[in-house]
């Protein structure tokens, strides 16, 4: 590890051990003031964020974008404060914060013993959902980012894993999906983020976004349902509600029905947003790679 990749490391231990000593009410607070804070240091994300809500939000007035804006960075803080603040809570603590709407739709498809996909996206606190659910003693496995430093990639996968969780790395995580499914697993793929190669154009919020279509993928492979999972806040904890199941249709085409699936996936996260939009992360650049830019590709 380098030099730095340890103060890193050194950093986020440090964070832990001082928010030990705080309340649930109290973390969240100081990471709702710190993610606030931070537009005024990142003044080129915060730009992303404006431009994004103004695109999706035409009817909103400057001021009323702004304070989503606000509402969604403040939202981050407390997402990065509440998953510290996991690791030191028990099954009990979460299910204080945690309710669920539904849940009886995934304990009716799991005995269909085909797998589940859940279309998941950045809103609410979507790793405390994954948390909480694997406490509850559900078969849960994650598509993950692999971060690059390694000492916090360490501690990231021992957090979401704590309860048993499987955690896919995201550069290959087909194979180990579809193994997870076939024992029945749940598998969760957050796909409302821009991806770098790959992927398919379907509409969100009106613009065509690149999208990866690893769920649609794996429901045509494992021929298991998606259930649409919305993580909203709730109080100072969150509300869980399970919709669909959205199913492939077998006779179909299967670029087709990856196609399709992609798009209704796609569709279900937006009204999501458009439910709580200031608990998405708006400062992500969801629009950046463009469908011109693909067909063209790159330039000799």
């Amino acid at each position: 590890m380098k030099i730095g990749q340890r103060l890193e490391a050194f950093g986020v231990y440090a964070l832990e051990a001082a928010f030990r000593l705080f309340s649930w009410e109290a973390a969240q607070s100081v990471g709702a003031a710190v993610g606030g804070s931070l537009r005024r240091v990142n003044a080129r994300r915060w730009k992303i964020t404006l431009d994004n809500l103004a695109a999706a939000f035409p009817e909103k007035s400057p001021a009323q974008r702004e304070a989503i804006a606000l509402q969604a960075w403040r939202n981050a803080g407390r997402i990065a404060a509440e998953f510290v603040k996991s690791r030191h809570m028990s099954p009990e603590d979460l299910a204080r914060v945690i309710i669920y709407e539904n849940l009886e739709k995934v304990d009716a498809l799991l005995k269909e013993k085909k797998g589940i996909i859940f279309n998941i996206g950045h809103m609410g606190n979507w790793e405390m959902a994954g948390i909480d659910f694997t406490a509850r003693g559900y078969p849960l496995g994650v598509v993950g980012r692999v971060m690059k430093n390694p000492a916090i990639d360490g501690w990231v996968r021992s957090t979401r894993s704590r309860f048993g969780a499987a955690v896919f790395p995201h550069r290959s995580p087909f194979f180990p999906a579809v193994k997870w499914l076939k024992r029945n697993g749940i598998v969760a793929v957050l796909i409302d983020h821009s991806i770098h190669e790959g992927g398919i154009f379907v509409p969100f919020f009106g613009r065509p976004a690149v999208t990866s279509p690893l769920s649609a993928l794996l429901a045509v492979k494992a021929g298991c349902p998606i259930i649409s999972v919305r993580v909203q806040r709730h109080g100072p904890g969150f509300k869980i509600r399970f919709e669909g199941p959205l199913r492939h249709d077998p006779a179909a085409d299967p670029d087709r029905e990856v196609e399709r699936l992609t798009a209704e996936m796609t569709k279900a996260l937006e009204g999501f947003v458009r439910e709580r939009p200031g608990e998405w992360l708006w400062g992500h650049n969801r629009w950046k790679r463009k469908p011109e830019a693909v067909a063209l590709g790159p330039r000799a």
